[in-house]
């Protein structure tokens, strides 16, 4: 692997966040963002994939991709940052319009000195815990614009969070005339569209990243297990049927790493190639996802299905990743449009 980091650095990364999530528990964002002097990291893809996997490898329910993608567009904007411990995240989903930014219909009027912010808001992840939340809107001109809100103001603003499939924590957000000061414009009015894309592209590369650490566990569980697992006095690992099902998950899991790093590799690329890169790495991933958790869960038999194993806490998030920021037939009809 190219890129920012030489290989030593990349082993010590990878090492250091391992260690930090093989303690075990639910780790904390603020303490995880603490321990690992996350600042300047957040910012830069390379290392920020390195991260996400490892989270991924560790089932770890940290909000990294959002306060990532959230402290990139903040920096991009030339808007105040937010220290490295607090959750931030990006609320532009809305119920209806799938993944099309274009039909966001959210809007935000001046009025006086400020802005007032109306419509509906849908999965916004993390938001119940966050610190601060970029908004997309349609502001008092054409284009879209973005807006630093502060969630504990909740004059004009409805919250109701839920858990989603893999547990994950989400909301929806109702704004109703809600108050924002003048400067919760973020970037240029109007002129947030071609931001939102990159950002989305940026979330999706470390959500790549993570979907590939969640494979690789997956892997790994289940060779652990065939090779316990004993049936007709031997392991169930020593039939070559699933031994050529484990290996065709290895080249899955081999395919989706691959796939995941030519989209890192992208970033700086321009924006067609960029989106051609990712979109083919979250659609790989998506089959690469399906594949693996569904062969790990056959080869666990029973078990596979039950709550008390990780195999299927590890596949809800597979399958959580598929459809954040886009599903694989959005990423099909972009690439078919380049």
């Amino acid at each position: 692997m190219s890129g920012a980091l030489a290989d030593a650095e990349q082993a010590m990364l990878r090492d250091t966040v391992r260690a930090y999530l093989a303690k075990g528990g639910a780790p904390r964002w603020s303490d995880f963002a603490d321990r690992l002097g996350l600042g300047t990291t957040l910012l830069d893809v390379q290392p920020g994939v390195i991260i996400a996997e490892e989270i991924g490898r560790a089932r770890a329910r940290l909000p990294f991709a959002e306060v990532a993608t959230t402290a990139w567009l903040l920096d991009r904007c030339h808007a105040p940052a937010l220290p490295p411990t607090a959750i931030a995240t990006v609320a532009w989903a809305e119920p209806g319009v799938r993944f099309d930014f274009a039909d966001i219909a959210a809007q935000a009027r001046r009025e006086g000195d400020g802005w007032r912010l109306d419509g509906t808001k849908a999965v916004v992840g993390w938001a119940a815990e966050a610190e601060a939340i970029i908004v997309a809107a349609h502001a008092d001109g054409d284009g879209l614009s973005l807006f630093r809100i502060d969630p504990a103001r909740t004059d004009g603003l409805r919250l109701s969070p839920y858990p989603t499939i893999d547990g994950h924590p989400a909301a929806d957000l109702v704004f109703e005339n809600h108050a924002l000061p003048a400067d919760a414009l973020i970037g240029r009015e109007g002129g947030a569209l071609a931001l939102l894309e990159q950002a989305r592209d940026r979330a999706l590369a470390l959500l790549a990243a993570e979907a590939v650490g969640l494979l690789d566990s997956l892997l790994e569980q289940t060779i652990a297990y065939t090779g316990q697992r004993r049936q007709f006095g031997q392991p169930i690992a020593a039939f070559q049927a699933l031994q050529h099902r484990m290996v065709d998950m290895y080249l899955e899991c081999e395919l989706a790493h691959s796939s995941a790093w030519l989209a890192v590799e992208a970033m700086s690329e321009a924006p067609a190639t960029r989106a051609r890169a990712v979109s083919s790495a979250m659609v790989n991933i998506a089959r690469a996802s399906r594949f693996v958790g569904q062969q790990a869960i056959q080869l666990h038999g029973g078990m596979g299905m039950t709550d008390e194993l990780p195999v299927g806490h590890y596949v809800k998030r597979a399958m959580a990743i598929e459809v954040l920021w886009a599903d694989s037939d959005w990423h099909l009809a972009r690439i078919a449009g380049l």
